[in-house]
């Protein structure tokens, strides 16, 4: 009697189990996602769906988008067999892409079809959101930009070797008081010559903050006239935005 009770309640669970992997969503819904941040390589835009879904299996794909006089239009988009990962921060060193998570903080080092190199944490404390990515061409290296979760003003930018060792080249602390030090702040970054260009959020809109990389003083913050403004990418000095209804537009030239 005891063994058939056994026997029971293994069948029992095998049964539970297969009816929680038939529940699991893996459906995938992107038509509807925002994008995210840009960078541009390969004469095309590269960007990611802003995965919301909450679904398991592949639910974003690496975009590639097109601009002519019409506007923006998409080009192609690659699976990147990812999920969860929300908002993805990219720049790219003129072959491959580096893009890293605001949610998980996770890096990916991808080719422009969407193949993954590595996925690797910055040698840092999880209370440091991931507020910005980009390529430092004189020093063949990665800037990233995290903003303190503890104390909302304090930002930290490093600069790291693109295989994401442990040894920074540079980490530096600096506080930032003229922008909402609510969850948003600064959320994208690219370097250009000598200065950083950031987009952040300020009286519920979006700005564009122009900083000595050097010594990491503001020279400029622009009021840019739109909440909707995701990433940001510079293209023959002139600063490209990415909004969320999958557009990319020129802000102004440099």
């Amino acid at each position: 009697m005891k063994k058939i009770y056994s026997i029971r309640l293994v069948l029992l669970f095998i049964v539970l189990c297969c009816e929680d992997e038939s529940n699991i969503d893996t459906q995938k819904h992107t038509y509807h996602d925002d994008i995210s941040d840009i960078t541009y390589i390969n004469n095309s835009f590269y960007t990611t769906n802003y995965d919301l879904s909450g679904n398991a299996g592949n639910q974003i794909d690496l975009i590639v988008l097109g601009l002519n006089e019409n506007g923006s239009f998409l080009d192609d988009s690659f699976p990147l067999e990812l999920n969860g990962q929300g908002y993805f921060l990219i720049t790219n060193d003129g072959s491959d892409l580096y893009l890293q998570s605001r949610t998980t903080q996770l890096i990916f080092k991808s080719s422009t079809i969407g193949e993954l190199s590595y996925s690797k944490y910055d040698s840092i404390g999880t209370h440091w959101l991931p507020s910005g990515i980009a390529y430092h061409s004189s020093n063949d290296s990665i800037i990233t930009l995290y903003k303190n979760q503890n104390f909302n003003k304090q930002y930290r930018l490093r600069l790291i070797s693109k295989d994401v060792s442990k040894t920074s080249h540079r980490d530096v602390l600096f506080e930032m008081s003229d922008i909402d030090t609510s969850n948003s702040g600064i959320f994208s970054l690219s370097h250009h010559n000598s200065s950083i260009y950031m987009l952040a959020t300020k009286q519920n809109e979006d700005v564009l903050i122009t900083m000595d990389y050097n010594n990491l003083t503001v020279q400029e913050t622009e009021m840019i006239g739109d909440s909707t403004a995701v990433g940001i990418a510079i293209l023959n000095n002139s600063i490209f935005f990415s909004y969320r209804d999958q557009r990319i537009e020129k802000f102004k030239d440099l």
